[in-house]
């Protein structure tokens, strides 16, 4: 019970300081163009029409799969026409990884094939999942890391859909 104890606060420790330290909060949400699904080359930054949740994942996390779930069910109760999910799948060089997991996971929003070395230094992608929060004015809110429980989640869509 100890060690589960001292595991979840270092989870909860590394979370909180990547939420408070991450260099984006504050400033416009960085794109980039990357093959989607069809392997079509997409700005994704065109596709922030609205608050935006830019989901950094890879088909083998545990975590990530568990987030999805979380996603689906918040795309489904808040709208999309009010909140864009875009996924980056930062172990896809090409559409192959990416249609697998969308198929295998059973989701509709839109994922890029992120195996990048700019993309991930940019958003300092060091492990997955990370989520980051992005407001109707493009501006990134809050970025996440690990794992976040749904009424947390459900809580930071309200902040980025009142900006």
């Amino acid at each position: 019970m100890y060690r589960l104890a001292c595991l979840l606060l270092m989870v909860f420790i590394a979370t909180a300081a990547i939420a408070s330290e991450s260099p984006l909060v504050g400033k416009t949400v960085p794109t980039f163009r990357l093959p989607d699904e069809n392997n079509r080359e997409v700005d994704f930054g065109v596709l922030i029409d609205r608050p935006t949740i830019i989901y950094f994942t890879e088909n083998s996390c545990h975590y990530c799969t568990q987030i999805i779930a979380l996603l689906k069910r918040a795309e489904a109760k808040f709208g999309r026409k009010n909140l864009r999910i875009i996924g980056i799948n930062v172990m896809a060089r090409d559409s192959r990884l990416v249609k697998a997991y969308k198929e295998e996971l059973g989701f509709t929003f839109p994922m890029f094939a992120g195996n990048r070395y700019d993309v991930l230094k940019t958003y300092r992608i060091n492990y997955v999942p990370v989520l980051v929060f992005v407001d109707s004015r493009k501006i990134v809110r809050k970025v996440v890391g690990h794992y976040m429980l749904e009424p947390d989640l459900h809580k930071a869509i309200r902040e980025i859909l009142q900006r």
